[in-house]
């Protein structure tokens, strides 16, 4: 794989995707419900190849003002997203390796001010402002109201440092000019906000409701801490991202964005926010009162694209770039805490990319499975609302669940194997806190041949390497015909 293609905003990159056969557009569906339900509906049926998908026409709006949903959600999506040529089949974990490859090759990028761009061509202020003027969906049958930022980049500066910090949070429509935005505790976005709200000042904010694929990445990667994504994003890029400093916040955006918020978020005034269906497949954390963000401004590009992605019980439209992202990350953080011989990460689909993750490891020493399987516990991205850590050896593959579920049916005692922690990382987002204590427990489960009989444990049955290739040389076609393969 190397880097080939590249995009300077949301629409080249879906011109590119176009010509590739994965982008279909869709006409007429209503912005009240149906653009979720139907996202939905295709991506359970076809969980990875489904085309992204552009809504158009939607009833009570210009026709050329459009919502797009699974963004980067194929492996060849994601691969153009991140400058990797994906062509053809290739397995997860190869995919996986590739990204981590491009991600260890890539050098930070400043961005680039600059004094306008596309997202000025049009500028709403005072009694303009108006948030429904776009499509905004509601993107599942019991949410508390529409929400415009999914798929999006939430902008905070910190206030004693002053590093800038994106991330992906969700944010409500109240009104014409007000919204909410909710931001998990523990998160950078969130402990930036408050350190504004706590000293009794608004918290300057800009969402990026039509967001490149660049900055989406950024935003949901575990960037280093004090590392702007706009500096990963331009890394990723290859080249500095143009921005444009904010008119009342001095935050900097992107100036080839879709659709840009710039307002502040009040420290005295609340309203009621949620509930919203989460990554986890639940509407979790119910209705909760949030700060409102007085938006000011308004930008956005003439027929303007928002981006969204709506969260359903797995699989859903934007599982799998949130999966490549954490199995990066994790992989990386591990590393870096010198834990050794790593050779496979994957945060798994059916844990909503978040509770169910497999960590593959050559066994060099004795407590070597468990203290991988104590740090992955711990360690962001997965820290957060992680509920089973598994640690396997390196003949397993941590994205397969056949390969997954039998080393835990095989190698795990789970009197000696298991292990329970407690008072982690939680969130109200979490289906099972019930307080206002955002505790959780998790399991660790070393699913490893034991240390000590890696020598002596019995032999696995199934077809060795060198036979297989004499199988196919022999029966090759024949066992291709069989399965399927050309």
């Amino acid at each position: 794989m190397s880097r080939k293609i590249r995009y300077h905003d949301l629409r080249e990159f879906l011109s590119i995707v176009d010509s590739l056969g994965e982008l279909k557009t869709v006409s007429r569906l209503h912005w009240d419900k149906e653009m979720g339900a139907l996202t939905e509906m295709v991506y359970r049926e076809k969980p990875v190849d489904s085309p992204a998908l552009l809504f158009d026409r939607v009833p009570g709006y210009p026709d050329t003002y459009k919502c797009l949903y699974g963004m980067l959600a194929s492996p060849r999506r994601f691969g153009l997203a991140m400058g990797l040529d994906v062509g053809g089949e290739i397995s997860r974990m190869d995919l996986l390796q590739a990204y981590r490859a491009r991600m260890k090759a890539m050098s930070p990028v400043a961005p680039r001010f600059v004094g306008t761009g596309a997202v000025m061509e049009n500028e709403l202020e005072d009694e303009a402002v108006d948030l429904l003027k776009f499509p905004v969906p509601i993107h599942h049958e019991l949410d508390g109201g529409r929400y415009i930022g999914t798929a999006c980049g939430v902008i905070t500066r910190d206030p004693d440092e002053g590093w800038v910090n994106v991330g992906t949070y969700r944010v409500q429509v109240i009104d014409k000019n007000r919204a909410t935005v909710y931001i998990s505790q523990g998160k950078q976005g969130r402990i930036q906000r408050d350190k504004y709200l706590k000293s009794g000042k608004p918290c300057p904010v800009i969402v990026v409701a039509g967001i490149d694929p660049h900055l989406y990445v950024a935003a949901r990667y575990q960037v280093p801490l004090k590392l702007s994504e706009f500096d990963f994003a331009g890394g990723i890029a290859g080249e500095p991202i143009p921005v444009i400093e904010g008119k009342y916040t001095g935050l900097p955006f992107p100036a080839n964005a879709e659709i840009v918020l710039e307002g502040e978020i009040s420290p005295d005034e609340k309203v009621p926010e949620g509930p919203f269906g989460e990554w986890n497949g639940y509407y979790a954390g119910s209705k909760k009162t949030e700060h409102v963000m007085k938006v000011k401004r308004i930008m956005h590009r003439n027929d303007p694209i928002l981006t969204c992605a709506a969260s359903q019980r797995p699989p859903h439209s934007h599982l799998f770039e949130r999966c490549f992202i954490r199995s990066a990350g994790l992989w990386e953080k591990l590393e870096k805490a010198d834990c050794p011989s790593i050779k496979g990460v994957w945060v798994h689909e059916a844990g909503s990319g978040r509770t169910f993750n497999v960590v593959s490891i050559k066994q060099e020493y004795y407590g070597h499975s468990r203290q991988a399987a104590l740090l992955a516990s711990q360690l962001p991205p997965a820290g957060y609302v992680n509920r089973f850590t598994v640690v396997v050896d390196e003949d397993i593959d941590p994205s397969y669940l056949y390969d997954v579920i039998w080393a835990m049916g095989t190698r795990c005692n789970p009197e000696a194997d298991i292990d329970i922690l407690r008072k982690n990382w939680s969130s109200r987002l979490d289906p099972l806190t019930f307080t206002d204590e955002l505790y959780n427990s998790r399991a660790i489960i070393d699913a490893c041949i034991p240390y000590e009989h890696r020598d002596d444990f019995p032999k696995i049955a199934q077809t060795s390497p060198e036979y297989k290739k004499l199988m196919m040389d022999k029966y090759g076609t024949l066992i291709n015909e069989i399965v399927g393969k050309s």
